[in-house]
């Protein structure tokens, strides 16, 4: 029960300012209220600081120009997730090879397949530039990450800066392609990130 009420508290703060602009909406619409045009403007504008953060995890890239404007959406990339997770199912499936064959923990695995999956995405395999992420200090899951990056950095194959982030060094890219087949398959472990700041 606890875990469906932290649910419902988590959403309520996620969606506070549709709901309440949901509520004037059908008040003005049962005439209880009286809102002008410069009354919803004023009422948007006052609720941006709230309203932008849950727009923007939503829409990925916004322009203007002199042709009207044009916006990228997360929904726009549903068609490409099923069949990348049936291309990464067909890939692991072909060259399948022994789960014992891996050599490092299921922890190091997840970082490499995360940090194929996205430089192989951003930058491609011969790039000399890296993709990196890291996990916060006091984060859920810092020392899961941490047991995972801990192995491989002694190995030389990823390198860590010092805010952190973890990035495949030209070793752990020669790792990543001769193992090809089992991260493709896997697929990215960690998927929600924040600018680095």
């Amino acid at each position: 029960m606890c875990d469906k009420t932290n649910q419902i508290v988590s959403l309520l703060k996620l969606r506070w300012p549709f709901i309440i602009l949901g509520i004037l909406a059908g008040l003005h619409i049962l005439k209880k209220i009286d809102i002008d045009g410069y009354g919803v403007g004023m009422l948007l504008i006052s609720f941006l600081p709230a309203i932008l953060p849950v727009v923007t995890r939503h829409i990925k890239t916004f322009k203007i120009g002199k042709d009207g404007f044009a916006a990228t959406t997360v929904a726009d990339n549903e068609g490409k997730i099923i069949p990348e997770t049936k291309g990464r199912i067909a890939v692991a499936n072909s060259e399948d090879p022994p789960a014992g064959t891996f050599p490092y923990s299921a922890e190091s695995r997840k970082v490499l397949s995360t940090l194929w999956h996205y430089q192989k995405e951003l930058f491609g395999e011969k790039s000399s530039r890296r993709w990196g992420f890291g996990v916060r200090i006091g984060v859920e899951g810092y020392s899961v990450f941490r047991s995972g990056v801990d192995p491989l950095a002694s190995k030389g194959l990823v390198f860590t800066d010092e805010t952190g982030l973890c990035y495949l060094t030209d070793d752990g890219l020669n790792f990543c392609i001769e193992h090809r087949a089992l991260l493709d398959g896997d697929g990215p472990a960690y998927k929600h990130f924040t600018p680095k700041s």
